[in-house]
């Protein structure tokens, strides 16, 4: 529950940065705005982009850890079942 807690706290963090972010910082190009601080090997990505990103892979991240988890509770429920059963057939 603590990882659940702190991605939540980055995502906030991460809209809140977004939200404050200086309206003209973005340079003009002929393709549309851009923004130097996201341009990485001639592909720009604004921080609305990348946030949605991120939020994409938080929550699949998320789903992920919580099938694992229903996995490995499920798996021991099993277990517990089989040894009740063998005690009850002895």
């Amino acid at each position: 529950m603590n990882l659940a807690k702190i991605l939540t706290l980055a995502l906030w963090f991460a809209a809140i940065t977004v939200a404050v972010a200086c309206p003209d910082c973005a340079l003009k190009s002929s393709g549309g705005l851009i923004e130097p601080q996201t341009m990485t090997s001639k592909m720009a990505f604004s921080s609305s982009t990348l946030l949605l990103l991120g939020l994409v892979f938080t929550v699949i991240g998320l789903m992920v850890a919580y099938l694992i988890s229903y996995c490995r509770q499920y798996d021991r429920f099993r277990e517990y079942e089989a040894r009740r059963e063998a005690r009850a057939d002895a």
